[in-house]
């Protein structure tokens, strides 16, 4: 087919891969540790909501967030990637901070 596929053992040694690797990794371990943060403040929030008898859903404020999450792609996202992975964590937070 004119492919030319290297074995296996050539990437697991390939330095470039294994540095690019290394940044998805510390990324991941950035985004676990940043949505951590999100679910403990959302936490609170909740608290503090039921505490006072405020509603648990604040679409205005929801409305707010998407916005300002639109303001800080710098276009890596599309518009469509960044509102499914808004709605996930908006839906995760919701669920995790209700534990």
């Amino acid at each position: 087919m004119g492919y030319h596929l290297r074995p296996m053992s050539d990437q697991a040694e390939d330095p470039i891969l294994l540095s690019l690797r290394e940044e998805i990794a510390a990324a991941d371990r950035d985004l676990v540790a940043a949505f951590t943060r999100r679910l403990q403040s959302a936490a609170r929030i909740r608290s503090h909501k039921q505490e006072r008898g405020y509603a648990l859903v604040d679409p205005e404020r929801e409305l707010l967030l998407l916005a300002m999450w639109r303001e800080a792609n710098d276009g890596t996202f599309s518009d469509e990637a960044l509102l499914e992975l808004f709605e996930t964590v908006l839906t995760l937070s919701k669920r995790e901070s209700a534990r």
